[in-house]
């Protein structure tokens, strides 16, 4: 790996580069074994079920190889309360195998999610360039960035990778975009260690990205700016440092810078040390410069250190002294539980290393915009979910059918068990069957003749609790078409109309009608006759 990174710088030199003499970069440390940190894992485990799709998802594991440290961060992809990641770190130098078996180990050992890995690239490691496109459609961005990429780089494309990210969009029609080109020989090393860790890399992000993102996530909320301000957030890794400016909530500008937090701690350890502070000092002039002569007109207001800065005695003074802007430390464990995080902060060696790249996918649970996975290893990644999925498929339809054949011969089966018992248990009971229907034919009829509404028998009681002292009957005549003739006499003419009106006003009888009446004499007294017809309800 060390092999690989110095010949890309003999072939480009970053645009962070110093002056030959001044700054030179740390090499790798050698190839040792063994690893150290802490943290504790809650994944959230969620089985979402889509077609042709099976994902689980238990978050989100960023790693990142750089000169010195093989960093590895797993957290939920969650941003509600305070959220709870998995840090581990082992120093290079330590490792007596390769990485891809150290990296296994690691995985294995703390059950790590291996399926959802992003893969950070050092900035150091990749050149970025701030593009202004005469076009505002993505597409056409994209097309205009394909021709344009051959003449940001001395190398064709075949040996590059490059991936860029729209920054603004200005009224005027034109675009400010961020293109980043890498090696592809750096890209590829880095994701075939992985892979034969056993890793499934879902992208190959920026370590600017990822500083920008967790910054944005968890301080940018509480910081306001005019358009015309811009704030300096500085992320101090151990060998290397990220200048990055963010305006209007985005990241307008990064640059590298070859001095890290081993070279200022030296401070305080050695008498020749006062030069790294200020050339860092002139680096940081050096890089708001070049900014500010791309964006006239952008003041910045504040500066904000990040990753290992705030453990840099005093640099917060002396930034805010030489750069004559307020300069703020930040914590990047802000909102951010690790188990063992008390054993992990008192490693002393610790305090020289930035995680706060690897916090800024979990952190703000979207997606990085700037991927510089090759076009290989996509269509590769593609044909292997494709496999899985018909993989998946054929086994779920092999089951299905087999499921759905065991069903129906078991259906079949029980159908046919019960058949026989249903047969068994008629030829007993056909006999009792016979008896009891014969017993419900008489309750039938006994129930009808228990109910007497409407019968005769109601009728006639209706009449006769109608019918008033005065009034005698002598002939009552009810037929099957429920018509009644009552025939009979009264004292007097009137108590005949009085029994006709009670007669109508009964809820049984309908159609009262007086057929005949008349007055008739016996042995000198006078008495009425009358027949009365009517009908009942039933």
């Amino acid at each position: 790996m060390t092999g690989g990174i110095k010949g890309y710088f003999k072939k480009i030199k970053p645009e962070a580069s110093i002056s030959p003499g001044e700054i030179p970069p740390r090499p790798s440390a050698p190839l040792k074994s063994g690893f150290w940190g802490g943290g504790i894992k809650i994944p959230r485990l969620s089985l979402n079920l889509k077609f042709m799709k099976f994902e689980r998802n238990t978050g989100v594991a960023a790693i990142e190889i750089g000169n010195d440290w093989l960093k590895i961060v797993q957290g939920p992809r969650a941003k509600s309360g305070k959220a709870i990641y998995q840090v581990r770190l082992l120093k290079l130098s330590q490792i007596k195998d390769s990485i891809a078996v150290a990296i296994d180990d690691i995985f294995k050992n703390f059950k790590l999610n291996r399926r959802n890995v992003v893969a950070y690239i050092p900035r150091h490691l990749v050149t970025v360039r701030i593009l202004d496109m005469p076009a505002t459609d993505p597409k056409e961005i994209s097309d205009m960035i394909n021709l344009q990429v051959g003449k940001q780089t001395p190398y064709s494309k075949e040996e590059i990778v490059s991936s860029h990210k729209i920054v603004e969009i200005n009224p005027s029609g034109y675009a400010k975009v961020m293109l980043a080109i890498a090696a592809r020989s750096i890209i590829n090393e880095r994701t075939d260690t992985l892979t034969k860790a056993g890793l499934d890399v879902k992208s190959v992000a920026i370590s600017s990205e990822g500083v920008f993102n967790w910054f944005n996530a968890t301080y940018m909320p509480g910081i306001k700016t005019e358009d015309s301000q811009g704030i300096v957030l500085i992320d101090i890794d151990s060998n290397y440092s990220d200048f990055i400016v963010i305006r209007r909530g985005r990241m307008a500008f990064t640059r590298n810078i070859f001095i890290g937090a081993n070279h200022l701690m030296e401070n305080s350890h050695a008498e020749s040390a006062q030069p790294w502070s200020e050339k860092f000092i002139e680096e940081l002039k050096r890089s708001l410069e070049r900014y500010q002569t791309e964006e006239k007109g952008i003041r910045i207001v504040k500066i904000f250190l990040s990753g290992a800065g705030p453990n840099i005695k005093g640099l917060d003074i002396l930034l805010t002294s030489k750069m004559e802007l307020p300069t703020v430390n930040t914590d990047q464990f802000k909102n951010i539980r690790v188990q063992n995080s008390a054993e992990l902060l008192s490693y002393e060696n610790f305090k020289f290393v930035s995680l706060t790249q690897l916090f800024g996918v979990p952190v703000t649970g979207k997606e990085l915009q700037i991927d510089l996975t090759t076009g290989e290893r996509k269509v590769q990644s593609l044909m292997e979910a494709k496999r899985k999925q018909l993989t998946v498929m054929g086994i779920l339809i092999v089951s299905i059918a087999t499921m759905l054949s065991f069903l129906c011969l078991t259906n079949i089966y029980n159908k046919s068990a019960y058949l026989v018992k249903l047969k068994n248990m008629i030829s007993r009971i056909e006999t009792q069957a016979d008896n009891v229907e014969k017993m419900r034919t008489v309750i039938s009829l006994v129930e009808k003749r228990l109910d007497s509404h409407g019968s005769a028998i109601e009728v006639i009681n209706e009449i006769y609790v109608i019918t008033p002292d005065e009034i005698y009957l002598t002939d009552i005549n009810i037929d099957e078409k429920q018509s009644i003739i009552l025939k009979g006499g009264g004292q007097a003419m009137s108590d005949v109309f009085k029994y006709v009106k009670k007669l109508e006003e009964s809820d049984m009888l309908e159609s009262v009608k007086t057929t005949y009446t008349t007055t008739k004499k016996d042995r000198n007294r006078e008495f009425a006759e009358f027949e009365i017809s009517c009908v009942y309800q039933k």
